[in-house]
C-alpha cells in the first residue's frame, strides 16, 4: 500500500452535479470527425448488430484491476483531530459504464491482444473462434449521436466520450488525493467530471493503446440497489459502424463465411479488406545489367 498526502492547492471548480440534466460531454478531443477503432470479439458483434444494443462494462469487470484507481483508495483521517476512521473512497464513486476504443490506426500489437487466430494446417479453419475479433470504425461524433438515443429514452445518466491520459502511478494517485482534500472533497467524484476524469486516468504501461472511452455515468448514486455490471446503448449498426474489417490472418474461404454471417445478422454497412498480412510482390526495374544466379 502506498500512501499519498494531498497539497490542499486544488483550484476552485464549476462542477455539474450528477442530479442536473443529462447532457453529453467531450474530454480531451478536438476533431469531433477523427476515426476511431475498436477490435470486437467476433459473436459480441454479430449480437449488436442483431439487437441493435451495444454493452457498456462496468469498471470492476475490466481487464486491469488498477483500471479504476479511485476504487482501491482509503480516505484515512489520522492527521485530523480528533483522528477520523479510515473509509473506502469507492462509497463516493457514481455508478459508471464504459465500452472502448482507440485513436490507434492498427497494429499487430493491438490485432494479437484482442483477436486469436490459430489456423489448422488441414482445414484453415481458426481453432480460436471464440477469442477472434473483428475491426470496426466510426468516428467521435457517431458516438455522441448513439448516446443521444440514451437521452431521447429518458436516460439516468449523462454520456462522456474522453481521451485516455496516461500518466505515471505517483502522479494517478496525487491527482485523487489532491481531489479529495480540495473544495468539494471526496464528492468531486459524485460529479459527471470529476467521475469521468477519474476512469480517464491510466498508467503509461498501456499508452500503446491510445484508448478513447464512450462512458456513461449515472445519475443516482444509491446504495440501496446493486449496481448492474452492463448496460446497453439501442444503436444503428449501419449508422453507427463505418467499416468492419475481418482478422486479415483469416484463410479466404473463412473470411468469407465471416462475411456472411455479418450479412445474415443484418450489417449491410461496409465491410472493408484488410491486407495487413497479404504477401506484396515488388517489381524493381534495373537501370543497369545485372549477372545471371
Amino acid at each position: 500500500m502506498h500512501r499519498y498526502e494531498g497539497t490542499n492547492e486544488t483550484a476552485p471548480m464549476k462542477l455539474i452535479q450528477i442530479s442536473e440534466a443529462p447532457l453529453r460531454f467531450v474530454a480531451r478531443i478536438n476533431n469531433l470527425d477523427e476515426r476511431v477503432r475498436r477490435i470486437f470479439p467476433l459473436n459480441r458483434l454479430l449480437q449488436a448488430v442483431r439487437s441493435k444494443e451495444m454493452a457498456l462494462i462496468a469498471p470492476q469487470l475490466w481487464d486491469d484491476p488498477r483500471e479504476d484507481p479511485t476504487a482501491l483508495c482509503m480516505l484515512d483521517g489520522f492527521k485530523l483531530s480528533p483522528i477520523k476512521r479510515q473509509q473506502p473512497l469507492s462509497a463516493y464513486l457514481a455508478p459508471a459504464w464504459a465500452q472502448c476504443w482507440s485513436f490507434n490506426p492498427g497494429s499487430d500489437t493491438l490485432l494479437r491482444a484482442y483477436s486469436r487466430v490459430s489456423r489448422d494446417l488441414e482445414l484453415q479453419r481458426n481453432g480460436n473462434r471464440e477469442d477472434e475479433g473483428v475491426t470496426v470504425t466510426t468516428t467521435v461524433r457517431h458516438l455522441l449521436a448513439a448516446g443521444e438515443r440514451w437521452h431521447a429514452n429518458g436516460v439516468d445518466g449523462h454520456v462522456v466520450v474522453g481521451r485516455v491520459e496516461y500518466l505515471d502511478d505517483g502522479d494517478i494517485w496525487q491527482r485523487i488525493v489532491n481531489a479529495c482534500n480540495g473544495e468539494h472533497g471526496p464528492g468531486f467524484f459524485r460529479t459527471v467530471q470529476g467521475r469521468a476524469d477519474s476512469l480517464m486516468w491510466k498508467r503509461i504501461y498501456f499508452s500503446h493503446e491510445q484508448e478513447v472511452r464512450l462512458m456513461l455515468i449515472a445519475r443516482a448514486c444509491s446504495g440501496d440497489n446493486p449496481v448492474p455490471s452492463v448496460r446497453t446503448v439501442p444503436i444503428d449498426p449501419d449508422s453507427l459502424f463505418q467499416s468492419v474489417s475481418l482478422d486479415p490472418r483469416l484463410a479466404p474461404g473463412i473470411a468469407k463465411e465471416r462475411e456472411a454471417e455479418l450479412r445474415d445478422a443484418g450489417y449491410t454497412g461496409e465491410i472493408r479488406p484488410d491486407d495487413s498480412y497479404q504477401k506484396v510482390l515488388g517489381q524493381l526495374v534495373m537501370l543497369r545489367d545485372w549477372p545471371d544466379p
